[in-house]
């Protein structure tokens, strides 16, 4: 069956600017998820019991099955407590050929469906998304148990598979169009527990068209270019407040490596120029995959601890104050 969808700009022009107020990804994704059920008829979602706390439920959707208040007709899916079974069962919809289909967990649950993720990557099955929320140690209080570390980079290792962790609302409306829209494999959407400031200084059309690149300036130099800061997620509004007190940095928001690896030598090169070679990355986790892009990296290499999530990311140096210093002893 044709998998005909709008495209990327018709649907950021059908979506409602998301507007300054702080908040989580996850909760973002939840109002995108309704204009996407909207624009795309033939896009299912579903979760392994955590529709509560992932935020993909479809609200007009109905609920798939039979008893209850289930129909057939439904585009919410009840997976229950099986994420490979869920992982499966996206595959096998995607293999069918007519619908778009993603499925939800917390992040740090991935490895009970990772071999399923393989199948749809080596497959290049771009029908089928994962929402992963709950992305990093700012988890908090259910303890490295539940705080991802390893996660995220563990699945930006797969060939095929894009891996998104946007760092506001308007990063997560291009991550999630182009979960409907690429062509060449499934998508992860990653997805944060707290709140994350707006990067409101930069027109939200820019952001959003910015991101669908994978990577773009989130704050330009207003000196000669000194240093370039990279970050991800809830790390980007912390780059963005490091790089505020330096005239000579830039800020490059990276939602997706993978995406980014996609693009033109031109525009990489206006991204992240060779002639730039002072770089520093941020994100909360851990940090090998950072050093292609960077000569310092300030991450995650060691698990977590039970505490609320601010001040984890506070002991493991998750803030502007610890990127200030870290820059200022690259001098």
């Amino acid at each position: 069956i044709e998998d005909n969808v709008p495209s990327p700009e018709e649907m950021f022009d059908a979506i409602p600017a998301m507007g300054d107020t702080a908040e989580a990804t996850r909760v973002s994704g939840n109002k995108i998820i309704q204009n996407i059920g909207e624009l795309v008829p033939h896009y299912l979602s579903g979760s392994a019991d955590l529709h509560g706390s992932c935020r993909n439920y479809i609200n007009d959707g109905g609920n798939f099955g039979s008893g209850f208040d289930k129909t057939y007709a439904g585009r919410n899916f009840y997976f229950g407590i099986r994420e490979h079974a869920m992982g499966s069962i996206l595959n096998g919809i995607a293999y069918h050929g007519i619908f778009k289909a993603s499925g939800s967990t917390f992040a740090v649950f991935v490895d009970y469906f990772r071999p399923t993720i393989r199948v749809a990557a080596l497959a290049e099955l771009n029908r089928v998304s994962y929402v992963l929320t709950h992305d990093s140690i700012g988890v908090g209080e259910d303890g490295p148990t539940h705080q991802p570390v390893e996660t995220v980079s563990g699945l930006r290792v797969f060939p095929n598979l894009d891996v998104w962790r946007p760092g506001d609302a308007e990063e997560t409306v291009a991550a999630y169009v182009s979960s409907v829209t690429h062509k060449m494999g499934p998508t992860a959407l990653v997805f944060s527990r707290q709140n994350m400031d707006q990067n409101s200084a930069v027109d939200y059309m820019e952001r959003r068209t910015g991101a669908l690149k994978g990577a773009y300036v989130a704050k330009k130099e207003t000196e000669d270019l000194e240093i370039i800061i990279l970050a991800t997620g809830s790390e980007v509004q912390h780059a963005l407040k490091a790089g505020a007190a330096i005239p000579g940095a830039r800020v490059v928001s990276m939602p997706c490596m993978e995406a980014f690896e996609r693009q033109s030598d031109d525009y990489k090169e206006s991204v992240l120029p060779a002639s730039c070679t002072k770089r520093i990355a941020m994100e909360a986790g851990v940090s090998a995959l950072w050093y292609k892009y960077a000569s310092k990296v300030v991450g995650v290499d060691k698990f977590g601890f039970s505490a609320p999530g601010d001040i984890v990311m506070a002991e493991f140096g998750m803030t502007p104050e610890n990127l200030s210093a870290q820059i200022e002893s690259m001098n």
